[in-house]
């Protein structure tokens, strides 16, 4: 995700392209990543469960662990973004 060309030199038709690219990965990682994890955590903590009927805290501190995990990964990528948007808005601004 990170580009080698320095952003102050980028055009802003780049900036706004490699912005687009980076939510597309965002969502595709939400969704390949966070949403499988959300939904195990769910089905361990149900009041119905599935998988068997009291789940070892173990269990659960791994889901826990996993889903920290990825959320501070998530986070990251948020703050790249972010960053971008932000000298998007700042070249804009200078045009």
């Amino acid at each position: 995700m990170l580009t080698e060309k320095s952003t102050r030199r980028m055009p802003l038709r780049q900036l706004l392209t490699h912005s687009e690219k980076c939510s597309r990965d965002l969502i595709d990682y939400l969704r390949g990543a966070m949403i499988p994890h959300l939904t195990e955590l769910r089905e361990l903590s149900r009041p119905v469960r599935r998988r068997s009927s009291y789940p070892s805290m173990i269990t659960m501190s791994n889901s826990f662990n996993k889903l920290d995990k990825i959320t501070e990964e998530a986070r990251h990528v948020v703050e790249y973004l972010q960053t971008r948007l932000e000298e998007i808005l700042t070249h804009s601004r200078r045009a």
